[in-house]
């Protein structure tokens, strides 16, 4: 199967007034064309920055990125100028932000943002591309007869479609959700998702599916990457993830999930709080929550090994862990 992308070893951090904030460190993952991948953990745990390292999108972009290659279509995007990134972003890598309120132009018909993005990449007139924005409206289930309103005439629901149609519009090779069903509730979720999964299937799309719902996950995508404090902790499809769970974090988010074939008084939460990212711990990022944590796992940072064929884990205990190992080591 075709890599759609591939991130190789991406390092972004920010200078603050109150330290360097390691948001992403040494991150390598990839994807496969036609297919979803889930990116899983709790906030802060680097997810968007990931996605917006890849659209390019990050303020004083070469001063953030400190290192690592992203690479798409033959091309690492790192090394692309503001202008060849221009022509990339929009015709083949989309990205569909975490708040569709803030997304939309206020004082735009919703019509003309979508045509704007057909007329920025397509070599179409403003009346063709004004035509196919009407398309992808009702495409994404607005009738077009609405394309002509504005943002806040819309619901959260709706404003999402259009989000989704302005992100599509240009049938993208590369598609990143970030948390795209956020503030919406669960029947309108449902249907952005599905939506989501039919124009994939349609266009043969790649998603990057940014979430922190393991339902979501479990129903949507094919392979998932658990990140936690900037780094993949844990990578595989969705059967090794959910049922041949190896690294102590994603036991952590799987316990602290209610399962309805299970009677619990009390759910388990993980103890603790993600880290600083100004002051990350000295050896393995998740040793001071995890019960499995050891003298080598507080002093040393674990490398990714395999559990399994393409079922990689950050972490020193894999074969105890499996095995009902403790914290004794």
């Amino acid at each position: 199967m075709r890599k759609v992308l591939e991130i190789k070893n991406l390092t972004v951090h920010f200078a603050t007034s109150d330290g360097t904030v390691r948001a992403v460190n040494d991150l390598t993952l990839s994807m496969e064309k036609g297919r979803t991948l889930g990116v899983v953990g709790e906030t802060g745990a680097g997810k968007t920055t990931l996605a917006k390292a890849v659209m390019g999108l990050l303020k004083d972009r070469d001063r953030a990125v400190q290192g690592g290659e992203i690479w798409y279509d033959g091309r690492d995007l790192r090394t692309l100028s503001d202008a060849e990134l221009r022509e990339v972003r929009g015709k083949q890598i989309s990205m569909i932000f975490q708040d569709p309120m803030t997304s939309l132009n206020p004082v735009i018909p919703v019509e003309k943002q979508i045509a704007e993005a057909i007329e920025a990449h397509q070599r179409v007139s403003g009346e063709e591309a004004l035509r196919q924005a009407l398309e992808m409206l009702d495409m994404v289930g607005i009738p077009k007869n609405r394309g002509g309103e504005y943002p806040h005439q819309f619901s959260g629901g709706m404003k999402q479609r259009v989000v989704i149609a302005i992100a599509m519009a240009c049938n993208p090779d590369l598609l990143l959700a970030d948390e795209p069903t956020t503030a919406l509730d669960v029947t309108i979720q449902a249907q952005i998702l599905d939506m989501i999964r039919e124009l994939r299937d349609k266009n043969g799309t790649s998603v990057m599916l940014i979430t922190h719902d393991l339902g979501v996950v479990a129903q949507n995508c094919e392979f998932v990457a658990i990140v936690y404090a900037g780094e993949v902790v844990e990578y595989g499809d969705v059967h090794q993830i959910f049922k041949e769970t190896a690294h102590p974090y994603t036991m952590g988010l799987l316990a602290s999930v209610p399962k309805l074939n299970e009677q619990t008084e009390r759910l388990q939460p993980i103890e603790g709080l993600m880290p600083d990212p100004t002051a990350l711990p000295k050896g393995c990022f998740f040793a001071p929550r995890c019960r499995y944590a050891t003298e080598k796992c507080r002093k040393e940072h674990p490398p990714e090994r395999e559990a399994a064929p393409n079922h990689l884990v950050r972490c020193f205990r894999i074969d105890e862990i499996k095995k009902g190992g403790t914290c004794d080591g």
